[in-house]
Protein backbone atom coordinates (compact mmCIF):
# COMPACT_ATOMS: atom_id res chain seq x y z
CA UNK A 1 0.00 0.00 0.00
CA UNK A 2 1.33 3.61 -0.66
CA UNK A 3 0.16 7.00 0.74
CA UNK A 4 -1.92 7.41 -2.32
CA UNK A 5 -3.77 3.97 -1.44
CA UNK A 6 -3.39 4.48 2.14
CA UNK A 7 -5.30 7.76 2.42
CA UNK A 8 -8.04 6.62 -0.56
CA UNK A 9 -8.39 3.12 1.96
CA UNK A 10 -9.14 5.70 4.93
CA UNK A 11 -11.48 7.77 3.52
CA UNK A 12 -13.63 4.97 2.49
CA UNK A 13 -13.17 3.49 5.96
CA UNK A 14 -14.64 6.28 7.24
CA UNK A 15 -17.64 6.16 5.08
CA UNK A 16 -18.86 2.94 6.53
CA UNK A 17 -22.43 3.02 8.48
CA UNK A 18 -22.46 3.20 11.67
CA UNK A 19 -23.48 -0.49 13.03
CA UNK A 20 -25.93 -0.17 15.78
CA UNK A 21 -24.42 -1.49 19.45
CA UNK A 22 -26.69 -3.28 21.64
CA UNK A 23 -26.29 -1.52 25.42
CA UNK A 24 -27.88 -3.92 27.30
CA UNK A 25 -29.13 -3.33 30.70
CA UNK A 26 -26.50 -0.35 30.80
CA UNK A 27 -28.32 3.19 31.32
CA UNK A 28 -28.04 4.97 28.10
CA UNK A 29 -25.91 7.97 29.97
CA UNK A 30 -23.64 5.84 31.18
CA UNK A 31 -23.39 3.69 27.81
CA UNK A 32 -22.61 7.38 26.03
CA UNK A 33 -19.98 8.14 28.78
CA UNK A 34 -17.91 4.77 28.17
CA UNK A 35 -18.07 5.82 24.53
CA UNK A 36 -16.70 9.37 25.04
CA UNK A 37 -13.96 8.39 27.92
CA UNK A 38 -12.72 5.08 26.02
CA UNK A 39 -9.20 4.82 26.83
CA UNK A 40 -8.45 3.80 22.83
CA UNK A 41 -9.18 7.68 22.29
CA UNK A 42 -8.44 9.53 25.55
CA UNK A 43 -4.68 10.06 25.94
CA UNK A 44 -4.63 11.28 29.56
CA UNK A 45 -7.26 10.35 33.05
CA UNK A 46 -10.03 12.63 33.07
CA UNK A 47 -9.99 14.91 36.17
CA UNK A 48 -13.32 15.70 38.24
CA UNK A 49 -13.84 18.39 36.48
CA UNK A 50 -13.98 16.85 32.94
CA UNK A 51 -16.25 14.23 34.07
CA UNK A 52 -18.84 16.61 36.25
CA UNK A 53 -18.78 18.39 32.29
CA UNK A 54 -18.90 16.07 30.19
CA UNK A 55 -22.05 14.15 32.22
CA UNK A 56 -23.77 17.53 32.63
CA UNK A 57 -23.58 17.91 28.11
CA UNK A 58 -24.97 13.93 27.78
CA UNK A 59 -27.67 14.76 30.29
CA UNK A 60 -28.94 17.55 28.18
CA UNK A 61 -28.32 15.83 24.90
CA UNK A 62 -30.00 12.75 26.31
CA UNK A 63 -33.35 15.12 28.06
CA UNK A 64 -34.02 16.83 25.45
CA UNK A 65 -33.25 13.78 22.58
CA UNK A 66 -30.88 15.92 20.64
CA UNK A 67 -27.19 15.03 18.85
CA UNK A 68 -24.32 14.97 21.74
CA UNK A 69 -21.85 17.98 20.77
CA UNK A 70 -18.18 17.83 21.23
CA UNK A 71 -16.73 21.04 20.97
CA UNK A 72 -12.95 21.71 19.78
CA UNK A 73 -11.44 25.23 20.51
CA UNK A 74 -8.65 25.94 18.48
CA UNK A 75 -6.27 28.89 17.73
CA UNK A 76 -7.98 29.19 13.92
CA UNK A 77 -4.36 29.47 12.44
CA UNK A 78 -1.63 27.68 11.00
CA UNK A 79 1.55 28.37 13.25
CA UNK A 80 3.38 30.82 11.39
CA UNK A 81 6.62 29.15 11.54
CA UNK A 82 5.44 26.47 9.15
CA UNK A 83 6.05 26.71 5.60
CA UNK A 84 2.78 26.08 4.96
CA UNK A 85 0.74 28.85 7.05
CA UNK A 86 -1.59 30.30 6.86
CA UNK A 87 -3.60 27.57 5.03
CA UNK A 88 -4.26 24.36 6.65
CA UNK A 89 -2.46 20.81 5.80
CA UNK A 90 -2.73 17.23 6.65
CA UNK A 91 -2.90 17.58 9.81
CA UNK A 92 -6.19 19.15 10.04
CA UNK A 93 -7.36 16.36 7.86
CA UNK A 94 -5.80 13.71 10.08
CA UNK A 95 -7.21 15.02 13.27
CA UNK A 96 -10.78 15.91 11.68
CA UNK A 97 -10.80 11.97 10.50
CA UNK A 98 -9.78 11.08 14.03
CA UNK A 99 -12.27 12.52 15.94
CA UNK A 100 -14.57 11.32 13.31
CA UNK A 101 -13.79 7.37 14.21
CA UNK A 102 -14.20 8.76 18.00
CA UNK A 103 -17.66 10.13 16.94
CA UNK A 104 -18.75 6.98 15.50
CA UNK A 105 -18.04 4.56 18.34
CA UNK A 106 -20.38 7.23 20.24
CA UNK A 107 -23.59 7.39 17.56
CA UNK A 108 -23.61 3.57 17.31
CA UNK A 109 -25.27 3.61 21.20
CA UNK A 110 -26.95 7.22 20.50
CA UNK A 111 -28.75 7.11 17.55
CA UNK A 112 -29.75 10.72 17.70
CA UNK A 113 -25.82 11.08 16.82
CA UNK A 114 -22.80 13.31 17.76
CA UNK A 115 -21.82 16.78 16.38
CA UNK A 116 -18.13 17.22 16.28
CA UNK A 117 -17.90 21.20 16.83
CA UNK A 118 -15.20 23.50 15.90
CA UNK A 119 -15.11 26.92 17.56
CA UNK A 120 -11.99 28.94 16.03
CA UNK A 121 -10.61 31.37 18.37
CA UNK A 122 -8.62 33.31 15.59
CA UNK A 123 -9.99 36.70 16.13
CA UNK A 124 -8.25 36.72 19.05
CA UNK A 125 -4.24 35.40 17.49
CA UNK A 126 -4.29 39.10 16.31
CA UNK A 127 -4.09 40.40 19.82
CA UNK A 128 -1.92 37.45 21.05
CA UNK A 129 0.51 36.02 18.57
CA UNK A 130 0.74 38.95 16.37
CA UNK A 131 -0.87 37.31 13.25
CA UNK A 132 -2.38 39.05 10.62
CA UNK A 133 -6.21 39.37 9.86
CA UNK A 134 -5.45 38.21 6.68
CA UNK A 135 -3.86 35.05 7.33
CA UNK A 136 -6.71 33.91 9.93
CA UNK A 137 -9.11 34.37 7.18
CA UNK A 138 -7.15 32.17 4.83
CA UNK A 139 -6.59 29.35 7.05
CA UNK A 140 -10.63 29.95 7.92
CA UNK A 141 -11.17 29.49 4.43
CA UNK A 142 -9.52 26.29 4.07
CA UNK A 143 -10.71 24.57 6.97
CA UNK A 144 -14.30 24.89 6.01
CA UNK A 145 -13.50 23.93 2.20
CA UNK A 146 -12.21 21.09 3.94
CA UNK A 147 -14.56 20.35 6.06
CA UNK A 148 -16.52 20.32 2.82
CA UNK A 149 -14.57 18.23 0.94
CA UNK A 150 -14.68 15.66 4.09
CA UNK A 151 -18.29 15.79 4.50
CA UNK A 152 -19.56 12.72 1.77
CA UNK A 153 -17.08 10.37 3.53
CA UNK A 154 -19.02 11.03 7.21
CA UNK A 155 -21.86 9.34 8.12
CA UNK A 156 -25.14 10.84 8.42
CA UNK A 157 -25.48 10.80 12.51
CA UNK A 158 -22.25 12.16 12.67
CA UNK A 159 -22.27 16.00 12.16
CA UNK A 160 -19.77 18.86 11.36
CA UNK A 161 -20.05 22.49 12.03
CA UNK A 162 -17.93 25.61 12.47
CA UNK A 163 -18.08 28.69 14.09
CA UNK A 164 -16.17 31.50 14.65
CA UNK A 165 -15.51 33.72 18.31
CA UNK A 166 -14.85 36.82 16.38
CA UNK A 167 -18.37 36.28 14.89
CA UNK A 168 -20.03 36.47 18.06
CA UNK A 169 -19.53 40.26 18.48
CA UNK A 170 -20.68 42.83 15.84
CA UNK A 171 -17.37 44.50 15.27
CA UNK A 172 -13.86 44.40 16.26
CA UNK A 173 -13.78 47.25 18.56
CA UNK A 174 -16.57 45.48 20.44
CA UNK A 175 -14.32 42.38 21.37
CA UNK A 176 -11.54 45.08 21.78
CA UNK A 177 -13.35 46.76 24.12
CA UNK A 178 -14.52 42.69 25.91
CA UNK A 179 -10.93 41.92 26.13
CA UNK A 180 -10.04 45.22 28.25
CA UNK A 181 -12.27 44.09 30.57
CA UNK A 182 -11.20 40.51 30.98
CA UNK A 183 -7.99 41.96 31.33
CA UNK A 184 -8.85 44.37 34.11
CA UNK A 185 -10.92 41.07 35.27
CA UNK A 186 -7.27 39.12 35.36
CA UNK A 187 -5.45 41.54 36.47
CA UNK A 188 -7.62 42.58 39.46
CA UNK A 189 -7.67 39.12 40.19
CA UNK A 190 -4.27 38.74 40.58
CA UNK A 191 -4.11 42.03 42.62
CA UNK A 192 -2.59 44.40 39.90
CA UNK A 193 0.38 41.65 39.44
CA UNK A 194 1.54 40.34 35.88
CA UNK A 195 1.02 36.26 36.21
CA UNK A 196 4.37 34.17 36.79
CA UNK A 197 4.90 31.89 34.51
CA UNK A 198 6.91 28.38 34.31
CA UNK A 199 9.24 26.97 31.53
CA UNK A 200 6.88 25.39 29.58
CA UNK A 201 4.48 28.46 29.82
CA UNK A 202 7.54 30.79 28.29
CA UNK A 203 8.41 28.55 25.85
CA UNK A 204 5.06 28.15 24.71
CA UNK A 205 4.37 31.80 24.25
CA UNK A 206 7.79 32.18 21.93
CA UNK A 207 6.77 29.23 19.92
CA UNK A 208 3.66 30.94 19.12
CA UNK A 209 4.01 34.60 19.36
CA UNK A 210 5.62 36.33 16.08
CA UNK A 211 7.59 39.38 17.91
CA UNK A 212 6.95 42.55 16.63
CA UNK A 213 9.99 45.00 16.32
CA UNK A 214 10.82 45.87 20.22
CA UNK A 215 8.46 43.34 21.95
CA UNK A 216 11.33 41.33 23.47
CA UNK A 217 13.22 44.00 24.52
CA UNK A 218 10.73 44.39 27.40
CA UNK A 219 11.97 41.57 29.62
CA UNK A 220 8.20 40.89 30.62
CA UNK A 221 6.49 40.61 27.19
CA UNK A 222 5.77 37.13 27.94
CA UNK A 223 3.59 37.74 31.08
CA UNK A 224 1.98 40.49 29.22
CA UNK A 225 1.06 38.19 26.54
CA UNK A 226 -0.23 35.78 28.97
CA UNK A 227 -2.98 38.33 30.40
CA UNK A 228 -4.14 38.77 26.84
CA UNK A 229 -4.10 34.99 26.88
CA UNK A 230 -6.39 35.03 30.00
CA UNK A 231 -8.12 37.96 29.24
CA UNK A 232 -9.99 36.36 25.99
CA UNK A 233 -10.54 33.64 28.34
CA UNK A 234 -12.61 36.02 30.74
CA UNK A 235 -14.51 37.83 28.62
CA UNK A 236 -18.12 37.16 28.72
CA UNK A 237 -18.56 35.91 25.43
CA UNK A 238 -15.78 33.24 25.56
CA UNK A 239 -16.77 32.65 28.94
CA UNK A 240 -20.69 31.36 27.43
CA UNK A 241 -19.11 29.64 25.37
CA UNK A 242 -16.89 27.86 27.86
CA UNK A 243 -19.57 27.29 30.55
CA UNK A 244 -22.02 26.14 27.44
CA UNK A 245 -23.94 23.30 29.41
CA UNK A 246 -24.44 21.71 25.99
CA UNK A 247 -20.92 20.56 25.38
CA UNK A 248 -18.70 18.24 26.37
CA UNK A 249 -15.34 20.31 25.60
CA UNK A 250 -12.18 18.48 24.27
CA UNK A 251 -8.90 19.30 22.82
CA UNK A 252 -5.69 17.46 21.62
CA UNK A 253 -3.70 18.56 24.67
CA UNK A 254 -4.28 18.54 28.81
CA UNK A 255 -6.82 21.01 30.20
CA UNK A 256 -9.07 20.65 33.00
CA UNK A 257 -12.64 20.11 32.60
CA UNK A 258 -11.70 18.54 28.70
CA UNK A 259 -11.11 15.33 27.52
CA UNK A 260 -7.56 14.88 26.04
CA UNK A 261 -7.65 12.86 23.16
CA UNK A 262 -4.38 14.02 20.83
CA UNK A 263 -4.40 14.68 17.07
CA UNK A 264 -4.39 11.54 16.29
CA UNK A 265 -4.06 8.06 17.34
CA UNK A 266 -0.21 8.50 18.07
CA UNK A 267 0.12 12.35 17.95
CA UNK A 268 -0.78 14.27 21.42
CA UNK A 269 0.22 17.69 19.71
CA UNK A 270 -2.09 20.45 18.91
CA UNK A 271 -3.10 20.41 15.00
CA UNK A 272 -3.10 23.61 14.54
CA UNK A 273 0.46 23.88 15.09
CA UNK A 274 1.89 21.28 13.77
CA UNK A 275 1.98 19.60 10.61
CA UNK A 276 0.71 16.23 9.05
CA UNK A 277 2.71 12.94 8.04
CA UNK A 278 2.67 9.47 7.57
CA UNK A 279 4.80 6.43 9.06
CA UNK A 280 5.12 3.44 7.66
CA UNK A 281 3.85 0.04 10.02
CA UNK A 282 4.40 -2.95 8.02
CA UNK A 283 1.91 -2.58 5.03
CA UNK A 284 0.02 0.27 5.91
CA UNK A 285 0.65 3.85 7.60
CA UNK A 286 0.13 5.65 11.08
CA UNK A 287 -0.84 9.34 11.04
CA UNK A 288 1.28 11.61 12.82
CA UNK A 289 0.96 15.79 14.12
CA UNK A 290 4.61 17.06 14.37
CA UNK A 291 5.95 19.52 16.20
CA UNK A 292 8.36 22.32 14.99
CA UNK A 293 11.00 20.32 17.11
CA UNK A 294 10.00 16.73 15.68
CA UNK A 295 9.86 18.23 12.66
CA UNK A 296 13.46 19.59 13.14
CA UNK A 297 14.76 16.23 14.12
CA UNK A 298 12.64 14.30 11.62
CA UNK A 299 13.96 12.92 8.50
CA UNK A 300 11.09 12.16 5.41
CA UNK A 301 11.00 12.21 1.81
CA UNK A 302 8.26 13.50 -0.19
CA UNK A 303 5.16 11.22 -1.82
CA UNK A 304 3.05 12.99 -4.42
CA UNK A 305 -0.80 12.84 -3.65
CA UNK A 306 -4.01 13.69 -5.71
CA UNK A 307 -7.00 13.10 -3.95
CA UNK A 308 -10.21 14.55 -5.80
CA UNK A 309 -11.58 17.76 -5.02
CA UNK A 310 -9.01 18.24 -2.18
CA UNK A 311 -7.80 21.68 -2.91
CA UNK A 312 -4.61 23.72 -1.02
CA UNK A 313 -1.04 24.43 -1.23
CA UNK A 314 -0.34 21.76 0.53
CA UNK A 315 -2.01 18.56 -0.90
CA UNK A 316 0.33 17.85 -3.58
CA UNK A 317 2.09 16.20 -1.58
CA UNK A 318 3.12 14.62 2.25
CA UNK A 319 5.77 13.78 4.67
CA UNK A 320 6.57 10.31 4.75
CA UNK A 321 9.42 9.51 7.64
CA UNK A 322 12.07 7.24 6.66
Amino acid sequence: MDPQEYLISTLESLQTPIKAESIGKTPLEEAIFAKVMSKKFRKLKADEETIKVTRRAIHTAVSTGQPVIISFLFGGYKLWRFDEAPEIDWAEIFAVTYFVRWLKTIAAVYPPGVTLDFYSEDIAVETLNNIARNETERYSQTFKAMLDWIRPYVPQNVNLSYRRYGDEYNTYADYLRELDAGKARILRQNHGKLPTLNDAQKAATELNVRLLPGQDSDPLWREKVEVVHKGVEATDTMSRYLNDPSLIMACPTKYSGWVAVGSTKRSYAKFWAGVGALQRAGSSFNELVLTPNQLKTTEFEWAPIKLDGLKGKSFSQLRILK
